[in-house]
Protein backbone atom coordinates (compact mmCIF):
# COMPACT_ATOMS: atom_id res chain seq x y z
CA UNK A 1 0.00 0.00 0.00
CA UNK A 2 2.81 2.70 0.96
CA UNK A 3 5.04 1.67 -2.32
CA UNK A 4 2.06 2.29 -4.54
CA UNK A 5 1.28 5.46 -2.89
CA UNK A 6 4.68 6.52 -3.37
CA UNK A 7 4.47 5.85 -6.81
CA UNK A 8 1.11 7.55 -7.05
CA UNK A 9 2.11 10.81 -5.24
CA UNK A 10 5.24 11.29 -7.98
CA UNK A 11 2.51 11.26 -11.04
CA UNK A 12 2.39 14.73 -12.55
CA UNK A 13 -0.25 15.71 -14.86
CA UNK A 14 -2.91 18.54 -15.72
CA UNK A 15 -5.58 16.89 -14.70
CA UNK A 16 -5.08 13.87 -11.76
CA UNK A 17 -8.50 12.81 -9.93
CA UNK A 18 -8.17 11.34 -6.54
CA UNK A 19 -11.77 10.36 -4.65
CA UNK A 20 -11.51 9.40 -1.24
CA UNK A 21 -14.44 8.05 0.91
CA UNK A 22 -15.05 6.38 4.20
CA UNK A 23 -16.34 2.67 3.33
CA UNK A 24 -17.23 -0.47 5.47
CA UNK A 25 -15.61 -3.91 6.53
CA UNK A 26 -18.86 -5.50 7.24
CA UNK A 27 -22.92 -5.87 6.15
CA UNK A 28 -25.36 -4.03 5.96
CA UNK A 29 -23.14 -0.94 6.33
CA UNK A 30 -21.23 -1.92 3.56
CA UNK A 31 -24.21 -1.71 0.76
CA UNK A 32 -24.27 1.30 0.82
CA UNK A 33 -20.48 2.35 -0.01
CA UNK A 34 -21.37 1.68 -3.43
CA UNK A 35 -24.20 4.82 -3.40
CA UNK A 36 -21.68 6.90 -1.77
CA UNK A 37 -19.02 6.37 -4.64
CA UNK A 38 -21.81 7.00 -7.27
CA UNK A 39 -22.66 10.19 -5.77
CA UNK A 40 -18.86 11.12 -4.96
CA UNK A 41 -18.27 10.65 -9.02
CA UNK A 42 -21.33 12.83 -9.46
CA UNK A 43 -19.62 15.04 -7.72
CA UNK A 44 -16.09 15.04 -9.25
CA UNK A 45 -18.19 15.55 -12.50
CA UNK A 46 -19.72 18.49 -11.41
CA UNK A 47 -16.26 19.81 -10.37
CA UNK A 48 -14.69 18.83 -13.34
CA UNK A 49 -17.11 20.37 -15.27
CA UNK A 50 -16.74 23.82 -13.89
CA UNK A 51 -12.85 24.02 -13.74
CA UNK A 52 -11.63 22.31 -17.11
CA UNK A 53 -14.45 21.84 -19.08
CA UNK A 54 -17.57 19.68 -20.40
CA UNK A 55 -15.41 17.44 -23.14
CA UNK A 56 -12.88 16.51 -19.99
CA UNK A 57 -15.16 15.93 -17.19
CA UNK A 58 -17.18 13.69 -19.48
CA UNK A 59 -13.97 11.73 -20.33
CA UNK A 60 -12.90 11.55 -16.86
CA UNK A 61 -16.20 10.44 -15.41
CA UNK A 62 -16.44 7.75 -17.81
CA UNK A 63 -13.00 6.49 -15.89
CA UNK A 64 -14.19 6.43 -12.42
CA UNK A 65 -17.45 4.92 -13.50
CA UNK A 66 -15.41 2.33 -14.99
CA UNK A 67 -12.86 1.67 -12.59
CA UNK A 68 -15.94 2.05 -9.59
CA UNK A 69 -17.40 -0.87 -11.85
CA UNK A 70 -14.59 -3.22 -11.13
CA UNK A 71 -14.62 -2.59 -7.09
CA UNK A 72 -15.95 -5.50 -5.30
CA UNK A 73 -17.87 -3.47 -2.00
CA UNK A 74 -17.82 -6.97 -0.18
CA UNK A 75 -14.17 -6.83 0.48
CA UNK A 76 -14.18 -2.84 1.61
CA UNK A 77 -12.24 -2.22 4.37
CA UNK A 78 -12.42 1.43 6.29
CA UNK A 79 -11.39 3.52 3.08
CA UNK A 80 -11.26 3.77 -0.30
CA UNK A 81 -8.90 6.16 -3.01
CA UNK A 82 -9.32 5.78 -6.59
CA UNK A 83 -6.79 7.57 -8.72
CA UNK A 84 -7.75 8.68 -12.71
CA UNK A 85 -6.12 11.10 -15.10
CA UNK A 86 -4.88 10.47 -18.78
CA UNK A 87 -2.84 7.54 -17.83
CA UNK A 88 -3.38 6.08 -14.51
CA UNK A 89 -6.87 4.28 -13.33
CA UNK A 90 -6.17 2.57 -10.11
CA UNK A 91 -8.03 2.35 -6.46
CA UNK A 92 -6.48 1.69 -2.94
CA UNK A 93 -8.48 -0.12 -0.43
CA UNK A 94 -7.19 1.52 2.50
CA UNK A 95 -6.81 -0.48 6.17
CA UNK A 96 -7.57 3.26 8.12
CA UNK A 97 -10.76 5.99 7.93
CA UNK A 98 -10.77 8.65 5.54
CA UNK A 99 -12.77 11.96 5.31
CA UNK A 100 -15.13 11.68 2.16
CA UNK A 101 -14.66 14.30 -0.83
CA UNK A 102 -12.86 14.86 -4.52
CA UNK A 103 -9.49 16.49 -4.61
CA UNK A 104 -8.91 17.80 -8.26
CA UNK A 105 -4.97 18.83 -8.92
CA UNK A 106 -1.79 18.33 -11.45
CA UNK A 107 -1.06 15.76 -8.53
CA UNK A 108 -3.02 12.87 -6.88
CA UNK A 109 -3.79 13.69 -2.95
CA UNK A 110 -2.25 10.73 -1.50
CA UNK A 111 -1.08 13.04 1.57
CA UNK A 112 -4.84 12.19 3.17
CA UNK A 113 -2.92 8.80 4.43
CA UNK A 114 -0.13 10.54 6.37
CA UNK A 115 -2.74 11.53 8.88
CA UNK A 116 -3.70 7.64 8.95
CA UNK A 117 0.22 6.87 9.23
CA UNK A 118 1.14 9.76 11.74
CA UNK A 119 -1.61 8.86 13.85
CA UNK A 120 0.33 5.28 15.71
CA UNK A 121 -2.06 2.83 13.34
CA UNK A 122 1.73 1.33 12.32
CA UNK A 123 3.75 -0.02 15.57
CA UNK A 124 6.24 -2.22 16.48
CA UNK A 125 5.21 -4.68 19.35
CA UNK A 126 8.43 -6.41 21.37
CA UNK A 127 7.63 -9.36 22.86
CA UNK A 128 9.87 -9.58 25.72
CA UNK A 129 11.52 -12.28 28.35
CA UNK A 130 14.20 -12.98 30.36
CA UNK A 131 16.12 -15.05 27.34
CA UNK A 132 14.31 -14.40 24.40
CA UNK A 133 12.69 -11.74 22.21
CA UNK A 134 10.23 -11.32 19.34
CA UNK A 135 9.60 -8.36 17.25
CA UNK A 136 6.51 -7.65 15.32
CA UNK A 137 4.99 -4.74 13.03
CA UNK A 138 1.52 -3.97 13.05
CA UNK A 139 -1.26 -1.73 11.55
CA UNK A 140 -4.26 -1.09 14.03
CA UNK A 141 -5.53 -4.77 14.97
CA UNK A 142 -3.57 -6.46 11.98
CA UNK A 143 -0.17 -8.16 11.70
CA UNK A 144 1.96 -6.67 9.37
CA UNK A 145 4.67 -8.76 9.60
CA UNK A 146 7.55 -10.87 12.17
CA UNK A 147 10.73 -10.09 11.50
CA UNK A 148 13.60 -12.47 11.02
CA UNK A 149 16.06 -10.35 10.74
CA UNK A 150 18.90 -8.57 12.68
CA UNK A 151 18.79 -11.74 15.00
CA UNK A 152 14.93 -11.77 15.64
CA UNK A 153 14.17 -13.93 17.14
CA UNK A 154 16.08 -13.73 19.64
CA UNK A 155 17.08 -16.47 22.30
CA UNK A 156 19.95 -16.91 24.78
CA UNK A 157 19.53 -20.34 26.51
CA UNK A 158 21.88 -19.31 29.56
CA UNK A 159 19.26 -17.01 30.31
CA UNK A 160 16.43 -19.18 29.77
CA UNK A 161 17.50 -21.88 31.89
CA UNK A 162 18.16 -19.39 35.09
CA UNK A 163 15.47 -19.29 37.23
CA UNK A 164 14.33 -15.47 38.56
CA UNK A 165 15.71 -16.34 42.26
CA UNK A 166 18.99 -17.55 40.54
CA UNK A 167 19.41 -14.87 38.63
CA UNK A 168 18.87 -12.05 41.43
CA UNK A 169 21.70 -13.39 43.50
CA UNK A 170 24.27 -13.75 40.54
CA UNK A 171 26.02 -10.63 39.50
CA UNK A 172 27.14 -12.59 36.72
CA UNK A 173 23.86 -13.15 35.22
CA UNK A 174 22.33 -9.79 36.11
CA UNK A 175 25.65 -8.57 33.83
CA UNK A 176 24.09 -11.33 31.01
CA UNK A 177 20.42 -9.95 31.47
CA UNK A 178 21.61 -6.32 31.01
CA UNK A 179 24.08 -7.35 27.80
CA UNK A 180 21.16 -9.33 26.85
CA UNK A 181 18.43 -6.62 26.81
CA UNK A 182 21.36 -3.86 25.31
CA UNK A 183 21.50 -6.77 22.23
CA UNK A 184 17.60 -6.27 21.50
CA UNK A 185 17.65 -2.76 21.78
CA UNK A 186 20.44 -2.49 19.09
CA UNK A 187 18.65 -4.60 16.63
CA UNK A 188 15.34 -2.99 17.28
CA UNK A 189 17.36 0.82 16.58
CA UNK A 190 18.48 -0.98 13.03
CA UNK A 191 15.27 -1.97 12.19
CA UNK A 192 13.36 1.21 13.25
CA UNK A 193 16.30 3.20 10.94
CA UNK A 194 14.57 1.51 8.40
CA UNK A 195 11.32 2.68 9.18
CA UNK A 196 10.73 4.93 12.27
CA UNK A 197 7.77 3.69 14.20
CA UNK A 198 6.76 4.00 18.21
CA UNK A 199 7.49 1.00 20.40
CA UNK A 200 5.20 -0.99 22.53
CA UNK A 201 6.60 -3.47 25.21
CA UNK A 202 4.47 -6.79 25.75
CA UNK A 203 6.44 -8.30 28.72
CA UNK A 204 6.28 -8.46 32.37
CA UNK A 205 6.59 -5.17 34.48
CA UNK A 206 10.48 -6.53 35.75
CA UNK A 207 11.62 -7.03 31.84
CA UNK A 208 10.38 -4.12 31.03
CA UNK A 209 11.64 -1.55 33.34
CA UNK A 210 15.21 -3.34 33.03
CA UNK A 211 14.95 -3.05 29.13
CA UNK A 212 14.19 0.79 29.72
CA UNK A 213 17.02 0.97 31.65
CA UNK A 214 18.73 -0.37 28.62
CA UNK A 215 17.62 1.81 25.68
CA UNK A 216 19.29 4.29 23.70
CA UNK A 217 16.14 5.82 23.05
CA UNK A 218 13.51 5.29 25.78
CA UNK A 219 11.51 8.17 24.14
CA UNK A 220 10.08 5.99 21.35
CA UNK A 221 8.23 3.70 23.34
CA UNK A 222 4.98 3.94 23.09
CA UNK A 223 4.20 2.41 26.58
CA UNK A 224 4.02 -1.44 28.03
CA UNK A 225 1.25 -4.10 27.92
CA UNK A 226 1.46 -7.13 30.09
CA UNK A 227 3.04 -10.62 28.68
CA UNK A 228 0.13 -12.87 29.24
CA UNK A 229 1.68 -15.67 26.74
CA UNK A 230 5.24 -14.80 25.16
CA UNK A 231 4.75 -17.90 21.77
CA UNK A 232 1.41 -16.73 21.27
CA UNK A 233 0.59 -16.50 17.51
CA UNK A 234 1.48 -13.25 16.16
CA UNK A 235 -1.85 -12.34 14.92
CA UNK A 236 -4.08 -13.14 17.27
CA UNK A 237 -1.32 -11.21 19.98
CA UNK A 238 -1.94 -7.77 17.82
CA UNK A 239 -6.08 -8.46 17.91
CA UNK A 240 -5.88 -8.87 21.94
CA UNK A 241 -3.48 -5.95 22.80
CA UNK A 242 -4.51 -3.38 19.97
CA UNK A 243 -7.27 -1.67 22.14
CA UNK A 244 -4.36 -1.11 25.03
CA UNK A 245 -2.44 0.23 22.28
CA UNK A 246 -5.31 2.63 21.56
CA UNK A 247 -5.27 4.16 24.87
CA UNK A 248 -1.56 4.27 25.46
CA UNK A 249 -1.54 6.52 22.04
CA UNK A 250 -3.96 8.66 23.42
CA UNK A 251 -2.07 9.10 26.87
CA UNK A 252 0.57 9.60 25.55
CA UNK A 253 -0.60 12.49 22.95
CA UNK A 254 -2.61 14.24 25.83
CA UNK A 255 0.70 14.47 27.73
CA UNK A 256 1.87 16.26 24.63
CA UNK A 257 -0.71 18.83 25.81
CA UNK A 258 1.79 20.64 28.28
CA UNK A 259 4.04 21.36 24.81
CA UNK A 260 1.66 23.28 24.01
CA UNK A 261 0.76 25.03 27.25
CA UNK A 262 4.72 25.90 27.89
CA UNK A 263 4.76 27.54 24.01
CA UNK A 264 1.79 29.29 25.04
CA UNK A 265 3.78 30.51 27.96
CA UNK A 266 6.54 31.95 25.97
CA UNK A 267 4.60 33.24 23.71
CA UNK A 268 5.92 30.45 20.64
CA UNK A 269 2.54 30.14 19.29
CA UNK A 270 -0.14 30.13 16.74
CA UNK A 271 -3.83 29.41 16.38
CA UNK A 272 -4.92 31.84 13.95
CA UNK A 273 -5.20 29.94 10.16
CA UNK A 274 -3.38 32.94 8.04
CA UNK A 275 -0.66 33.04 10.78
CA UNK A 276 0.21 28.68 10.87
CA UNK A 277 0.27 29.07 7.03
CA UNK A 278 2.48 31.81 6.72
CA UNK A 279 4.66 30.07 9.70
CA UNK A 280 5.00 26.66 8.04
CA UNK A 281 5.97 28.08 4.71
CA UNK A 282 8.89 30.00 6.18
CA UNK A 283 9.73 26.78 8.21
CA UNK A 284 8.77 28.11 11.93
CA UNK A 285 6.70 25.40 12.97
CA UNK A 286 8.06 22.76 15.26
CA UNK A 287 5.03 20.82 16.34
CA UNK A 288 1.28 21.50 15.03
CA UNK A 289 -1.47 20.04 17.21
CA UNK A 290 -4.79 18.82 15.19
CA UNK A 291 -7.92 17.13 16.21
CA UNK A 292 -8.43 14.01 14.24
CA UNK A 293 -10.53 14.15 11.54
CA UNK A 294 -10.40 18.15 10.95
CA UNK A 295 -9.86 19.38 7.16
CA UNK A 296 -10.26 22.71 5.97
CA UNK A 297 -11.27 23.74 2.54
CA UNK A 298 -9.84 27.43 1.84
CA UNK A 299 -9.92 30.13 -0.85
CA UNK A 300 -6.80 31.79 -1.72
CA UNK A 301 -6.70 35.68 -2.61
CA UNK A 302 -3.26 37.22 -2.17
CA UNK A 303 -2.20 34.54 -0.04
CA UNK A 304 -5.00 35.03 2.38
CA UNK A 305 -6.93 32.04 3.27
CA UNK A 306 -10.65 32.19 3.59
CA UNK A 307 -12.26 29.11 4.89
CA UNK A 308 -15.11 27.64 2.78
CA UNK A 309 -17.64 24.71 2.92
CA UNK A 310 -16.84 21.30 0.58
CA UNK A 311 -19.05 22.17 -2.15
CA UNK A 312 -17.68 25.88 -2.29
CA UNK A 313 -14.81 24.61 -3.92
CA UNK A 314 -14.90 26.02 -8.14
CA UNK A 315 -11.68 27.26 -8.46
CA UNK A 316 -8.07 25.36 -9.83
CA UNK A 317 -6.83 27.78 -7.31
CA UNK A 318 -8.94 26.33 -4.13
CA UNK A 319 -7.46 24.33 -1.87
CA UNK A 320 -9.45 20.96 -1.16
CA UNK A 321 -7.92 20.76 2.55
CA UNK A 322 -5.51 23.52 3.84
CA UNK A 323 -4.36 21.05 7.13
CA UNK A 324 -2.82 18.72 4.85
CA UNK A 325 -0.70 21.24 3.26
CA UNK A 326 0.21 22.79 6.44
CA UNK A 327 0.89 19.28 7.94
CA UNK A 328 3.16 18.27 4.66
CA UNK A 329 5.28 21.46 4.57
CA UNK A 330 5.72 21.00 9.05
CA UNK A 331 6.87 17.50 8.30
CA UNK A 332 9.44 18.75 5.09
CA UNK A 333 10.82 21.23 7.67
CA UNK A 334 11.75 18.59 10.11
CA UNK A 335 8.44 19.36 12.40
CA UNK A 336 6.04 17.37 14.00
CA UNK A 337 2.51 16.31 13.83
CA UNK A 338 0.32 15.57 17.13
CA UNK A 339 -3.13 14.37 16.08
CA UNK A 340 -5.57 14.55 19.25
CA UNK A 341 -9.01 13.42 20.10
CA UNK A 342 -12.28 15.48 19.18
CA UNK A 343 -12.65 18.58 21.38
CA UNK A 344 -8.98 18.70 23.18
CA UNK A 345 -8.38 21.75 21.08
CA UNK A 346 -11.79 23.59 21.52
CA UNK A 347 -9.94 26.83 22.55
CA UNK A 348 -7.77 26.85 19.51
CA UNK A 349 -10.42 26.05 16.93
CA UNK A 350 -9.29 22.36 16.21
CA UNK A 351 -5.85 23.39 15.60
CA UNK A 352 -2.82 25.02 16.84
CA UNK A 353 1.26 25.70 16.24
CA UNK A 354 4.11 25.69 18.52
CA UNK A 355 6.52 27.57 16.39
CA UNK A 356 10.78 27.19 16.64
CA UNK A 357 10.94 31.13 17.45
Amino acid sequence: MRKALERLGKIKAPVCVTLVLKTHKTRPENQKDPILLKNLISEANQRLEKEYGVDIAKGYTEKLNELANRIEHSHNDHGLMLFVNDTVQEYLRLPTHLHTRVILDKTFATRPIIRSLKKDTDYYILVLSRGRARLLEANSDKLTREYEEEGFPITDNELVTFSNRESSHNVRMTNKIQEFFNRIDKSVNAIRSKNPLPIVIYSEDTNYHQYQKEADHPNIILGHILLKNFDQKGSNLVKEIWPYVKELRIEKNRARISELENAMSAGNYLSDLNEIWRAVKEARGKTIFVEEGYFQPVKTEKDVLTPIRSEEINQKEDINDIVDEMIELTLKFGGDVVFLEPGALKEFNKLALVTRY
